[in-house]
């Protein structure tokens, strides 16, 4: 999409105590716009496009409702998740997530407590593990959940092959599904239960919105993509 219209692509890496490579690009004068691919709590990059009054469109959620953003629905989907494995018998559901650096990690983290809400229950902080620590599995197995719930692909794959290591078997002793599908998980056995978004309309969305801006078009700040719950054998 951008190139039908003029303009060349270039990918520079940030993270919450590293933003070189972008102050490098916004000093030469040459960056015409800018998409944050993963939004952070509190982003120094945010501070520095701004500072340079660079247009930017972030993918993810940010607290400034005046900054143009395109996110999936990560609430709702982790919400909805939570709920199906309810419904299908899960009762100790433990939660295993990534760092609360990133706002999708925290987006879904609600999700699954709002799910847990929403279906009367009572979130247990012995299943919950953020961050992910190398003792993570183990001590969330002490607690004796039914059900791991990952936060993303990376997670549930190496949840599942360390299942397998320890003979636990999928699902008939533990469920296990994820907040996020990719083709990471599609060799998996059993077939990993995922969250599935849409990559590519995401992308194609944030970058027909920063070209607008660009433009000078007004357009609605936060547009949300939605998703499709898949359950496959490793929930059954």
């Amino acid at each position: 999409m951008a190139a039908q219209r003029g303009y060349d692509l270039l990918l520079c890496y940030v993270s919450d105590t590293d933003t070189v490579q972008l102050e490098r690009q916004l000093a030469s004068h040459k960056v015409d716009g800018v998409i944050l691919s993963r939004t952070m709590s509190d982003d120094p990059s945010i501070d520095l496009l701004q500072q340079y009054g660079v247009p930017f469109v972030a993918i993810g959620r940010i607290e400034n409702d005046d900054i143009p953003q395109a996110d999936n629905d990560q609430l709702g989907a982790a919400s909805e998740m939570t709920r199906v494995l309810f419904q299908m018998g899960a009762r100790r559901i433990a939660y295993l997530g990534g760092s609360g650096t990133y706002t999708v990690n925290a987006d879904r983290l609600r999700g699954y407590l709002r799910g847990l809400a929403e279906f009367g229950a009572s979130a247990d902080q012995s299943l919950i593990r953020t961050g992910i620590e190398t003792d993570a599995l183990e001590a969330v197995l002490e607690q004796h959940p039914d059900c791991l719930l990952c936060c993303d692909d990376r997670i549930a794959f190496d949840l599942m092959r360390e299942l397998r290591n320890r003979h636990i078997r999928v699902p008939e002793q533990l469920r296990l599904a994820s907040l996020y599908d990719s083709e990471l998980l599609a060799g998996t056995t059993p077939a990993i239960s995922a969250v599935q978004f849409d990559a590519e309309r995401l992308g194609s969305t944030a970058c027909r919105m920063l070209l607008d801006v660009m433009a000078g078009k007004d357009i609605p700040l936060r547009q949300v993509q939605g998703y499709q719950v898949i359950l496959r054998e490793s929930t059954k």
